[in-house]
């Protein structure tokens, strides 16, 4: 009867941390150790960002004040990757209105998702060559958002025309 009750507890936690992990997601300098250890980053960005330098898709140092940095520098490669009119400084600000630079806010009135405030209907349309990756994934979106600019699709952002 005791391990039964220990193990109705050990299983009631697990559960209960992952509602908790769901509701409130850990912070990036969590993940990134977790993530270095399981491999999960191990793998190339998809698709293959060809002639780009590795070294404008990295995170910033620790001593960077903007925790944007990474966001401006995954900017500039998918600009490179995906050319578009609008200046880098036009993305940046359209995702600071659409999400606050908040990459895992979902607005329920759509629902929304990421920094750009993707439906899931629109990501995983044809069109997005990164709509394997996760919605929320802030490279993903960045990326997806170049190639839709690309695409002249730049339309469908609200704060596109503030």
């Amino acid at each position: 009867m005791r391990i039964l009750l220990i193990v109705l507890l050990i299983i009631a936690s697990g559960f209960a941390g992952w509602i908790w992990g769901s509701l409130h997601p850990a912070p990036e300098s969590v993940l990134q150790p977790i993530r270095s250890y399981l491999s999960i980053d191990d793998a190339p960005p998809y698709p293959p960002l060809n002639d780009v330098a590795a070294e404008t898709i990295v995170s910033p140092s620790p001593e960077t004040k903007d925790p944007t940095a990474r966001y401006r520098a995954w900017i500039s490669a998918a600009r490179a990757l995906h050319p578009y009119p609008e200046t880098e400084e036009k993305m940046f600000k359209v995702m600071m209105c659409e999400s606050g630079g908040q990459s895992d806010v979902i607005n329920p009135a759509g629902p929304y998702s990421g920094l750009f405030q993707y439906r899931m209907e629109t990501w995983s349309g044809a069109w997005n060559d990164y709509r394997d990756r996760n919605i929320l994934d802030a490279e993903a979106q960045i990326f997806a958002t170049a190639l839709a600019w690309s695409l002249n699709m730049q339309s469908h952002w609200g704060c596109y025309h503030h």
